[in-house]
């Protein structure tokens, strides 16, 4: 490309890319962070998450970076923000009030399950609003949940530098992009095929894993741009085989059937792959952080609470990974992130696994690139940032102060009887029964998405100990807490 044809916003955002590569990730901790924790997937995938509104909410542990005191934050949401949750954020600094002075809050009081970056694109008013909140700086930029051709143009209409991938690498964050990732780097994928945009080519696919691999029982077909497993339909290979339509299918989502699959598999292809049934298969994470002229960061590793049909469905996590393959994947972790990186990809992402035990040890193979925050984001961010730890890679630890910590987290705490119950009851609950999080200990219960709680019933939690025993009994008893609140 000329610089003729280098608008003014590339030239601002190769300036901000610049930057990044001299200071590494202190680029990231003045002037003004602009948060746009928009989920911009698919309105048929998002609506399948109860709340997902809420999710917006996620990123909530932002707040805490406010301890810098160099940067200003402003927080953009659909919906209002319950004023005790921030409060709640802002207990964690050291000095809540100077953070408040540096945190602004913009709500466009909609709740339509639409990616909020596309209702702000659509909002001449919203973005009115959001400009002046910048004001005439240099040194702000845009920070968003996933990357897309709606973030580069809601960042282009504000004039401000984006951090995360271009989108137009958004396909390597794909099914597709993920299997070939894989293999570019060479690491170990599932028997499968990718690239698929028909329910003909589907089939013909799932022919040709059971030539090459007789023994399998059954095939997952993920659609490219599925989240959470919500895009995910598990077939049996019965014999004789039967047509892909004829073969007994549980698809992960509800209300999902051949008839709309087959519509999205032809608006955004899909892969299938081998389903490997063994009692001891266990699917964990790696979080990375790209930052242009930096070697890969290792952020965390986690394994994930699966539920759902064959455990598709993410619900959860637990950190740290189990220390038998800790470390083996993180360094495969860090090969497919460095082909990645080579692409231009910079920004948090994420590499899920699946770790087969065998007689001759673990397989490890590549299951999928999340080139985006994720469910392990927060909660690992929320327990750093909260306890001041570090994380050793060499031991695959958060260190604090006051020694290793491990936690166990959730999007998914749902209890019928919260439903109609506010931010602060659950808060005070929580703090009443000795179980909120404690600075001085660092340990303790870090809530999240508690606006979802009274219309859905619905939170999250980061349980934060010194061990995972001492994090289970600690969600055992947030759990028993929050089922005996009273509705006054």
């Amino acid at each position: 490309m000329s610089s003729a044809t280098i608008t003014v916003w590339e030239e601002r955002q190769r300036a901000f890319v610049e930057r990044l590569g001299r200071r590494g990730t202190l680029g990231l901790d003045s002037g003004t962070m602009v948060v746009i924790p928009s989920l911009s997937f698919s309105m048929a995938e998002l609506a399948k998450i109860t709340g997902v509104v809420r999710y917006e909410e996620r990123l909530l542990y932002m707040l805490l970076q406010l301890r810098q005191s160099e940067l200003r934050m402003i927080y953009v949401t659909s919906l209002p923000i319950d004023p005790a949750i921030i409060d709640y954020y802002l207990r964690f600094l050291p000095d809540p009030d100077d953070a408040r002075r540096r945190l602004q809050l913009l709500s466009i009081h909609d709740p339509e399950v639409m990616p909020l970056t596309q209702k702000l694109l659509r909002r001449g008013d919203a973005l009115t609003r959001l400009r002046a909140l910048v004001g005439d700086t240099d040194d702000a930029y845009v920070i968003s949940f996933n990357v897309t051709n709606h973030e580069q143009a809601l960042a282009e209409s504000l004039g401000l530098p984006l951090y995360g991938a271009p989108p137009g690498l958004a396909w390597l964050g794909s099914k597709t992009g993920s299997k070939r990732s894989a293999r570019q780097a060479g690491t170990r994928v599932l028997e499968g095929s990718e690239d698929l945009w028909s329910l003909r080519a589907v089939e013909q696919a799932t022919e040709s894993i059971r030539a090459h691999a007789p023994h399998a029982e059954a095939v997952v077909v993920k659609l490219n741009y599925g989240f959470a497993g919500q895009g995910n339909a598990i077939v049996e290979l019965e014999r004789p085989m039967r047509s892909l339509v004829d073969s007994p299918t549980v698809f992960c989502a509800a209300n999902e059937n051949w008839t709309s699959f087959e519509a999205k598999i032809q608006a955004d292809g899909a892969i299938v792959e081998e389903l490997v049934r063994n009692e001891g298969m266990v699917s964990p994470s790696v979080q990375l952080r790209v930052v242009p002229g930096a070697p890969v960061e290792i952020l965390s590793t986690h394994d994930q609470i699966l539920s759902g049909p064959e455990s598709q469905v993410y619900f959860g996590c637990r950190f740290p990974a189990d220390p038998s393959y800790r470390l083996v994947i993180q360094e495969a972790a860090i090969k497919v992130a460095e082909v990645l990186a080579g692409h231009g990809v910079i920004g948090i992402f994420g590499i899920d696994f699946l770790v087969a035990p065998g007689r001759r040890g673990n397989a490890v193979y590549v299951s999928e690139i999340n080139l985006r925050m994720g469910g392990t984001t927060h909660p690992f961010w929320m327990a750093r940032l909260a306890t001041e730890g570090v994380y050793d890679r060499a031991t695959g630890e958060l260190v604090s102060p006051t020694g290793p910590k491990r936690y166990v987290a959730t999007d998914n705490l749902y209890e019928p009887g919260l439903v109609g119950t506010t931010p602060q009851q659950v808060i005070d609950a929580i703090d009443q029964a000795g179980l909120g999080f404690n600075p001085v200990t660092g340990s303790g219960a870090a809530l999240h998405m508690l606006g979802a709680l009274g219309a859905y019933g619905k939170m999250g939690v980061t349980c934060i100990a010194s061990s995972l025993e001492e994090a289970d009994v600690l969600y055992d008893a947030v759990v028993a807490t929050c089922r005996a609140i009273q509705i006054d």
